[in-house]
């Protein structure tokens, strides 16, 4: 690990960050591989904790402390106490609560091979409404993180709209996750033309652009959007590109346990590093460094 790199990142001003999305219930169990259809398996229950990639990016942000707020709807219901319970554990500010509905839940399914499979039942943090947005002062923020589980629906245009008002400096940093590529196109539009820095891994870039090759898209859509464009590669390292520089940032090879959670580690680390005034090159790095951790651990809650 590069440790002056993660203790720089501990320390010194920083910008300060929104990330906007959801904080679910993480029901995490392991076998050795997902079953086929009227197959019968006995799988591990590993633990039941509180992910989301909201969360988990704010859960990073927290420990590099790094100056942020966690705007995740917080509802009324079962999967809501647990999840307001673990922000009062760890000391995170609510600030957004609903009694509409409860919040979702996931099965988060890892194979021998760390690898994982999501099954989402969705909850209040998929019915974002225009309404939330009255009390938050969006102009106060130099770095905005969504992500594509909550541009979907009619949720999209609801954030889109609210990120209308930010200020003129304010970027947006979107991950479009596996759910990337069912976006309306309209949305997909709107969010690539607000000066957005689009992180994303391999299979969702590729997927969001139409192309089979991961640096042909990211430099497809750095020339669309005139912002930099991140892609992980997993153990190949993290591709960076921007219209004044562009390269592949190596990783340290280490021994994958589970995945969960190391994508939005790498997002929320890489967010923590352009806050600093990191490059994009030492961003990256940085974003290596925290993910690599993650995926040797069970779950996706890393304790620095």
């Amino acid at each position: 690990m590069n440790t002056n790199l993660v203790q720089h990142a501990v320390s010194g001003e920083s910008g300060n960050i929104l990330v906007i999305g959801a904080a679910v219930v993480d029901v995490i169990i392991q076998l050795d591989k997902l079953p086929h259809t009227a197959e019968d398996v006995v799988a591990e229950h590993k633990e039941t904790v509180v992910g989301g990639c909201a969360y988990n990016v704010s859960n990073i942000l927290k420990q590099l402390r790094v100056n942020h707020g966690l705007f995740a709807p917080v509802g009324k219901g079962a999967y809501a106490d647990v999840v307001r319970g673990q922000l009062h554990h760890d000391g995170i500010a609510l600030m957004l609560e609903d009694a509409s509905g409860d919040n979702g839940w996931n099965l988060s399914i890892v194979e021998h091979d760390g690898e994982r499979t999501f099954i989402t039942i969705p909850g209040i943090e998929s019915r974002w409404e225009r309404r939330w947005f009255e009390h938050i002062e969006l102009c106060a923020y130099d770095y905005i993180y969504v992500s594509g589980y909550e541009l979907e629906g009619h949720s999209g245009a609801v954030i889109l709209d609210a990120l209308s008002e930010r200020k003129a400096t304010g970027k947006i940093v979107f991950d479009p996750g596996p759910r990337g590529a069912f976006l309306e196109p309209q949305i997909v539009e709107r969010i690539l033309s607000m000066g957005t820095i689009v992180h994303a891994n391999k299979s969702e870039i590729t997927a969001l652009m139409g192309e089979a090759d991961a640096h042909e898209a990211a430099q497809k859509l750095t020339r669309r959007t005139n912002e930099p464009v991140i892609v992980t590669l997993g153990g190949d390292g993290t591709l960076f590109c921007s219209s004044e520089d562009s390269g592949l940032v190596e990783t340290e090879i280490v021994k994958v346990v589970d995945t969960i959670g190391a994508g939005d580690a790498h997002t929320g680390a890489f967010i923590a590093g352009l806050a600093r005034g990191y490059s994009l090159r030492h961003a990256c790095e940085l974003g290596n460094v925290i993910a690599g951790k993650v995926v040797q651990q069970h779950g996706g809650r890393l304790q620095l």
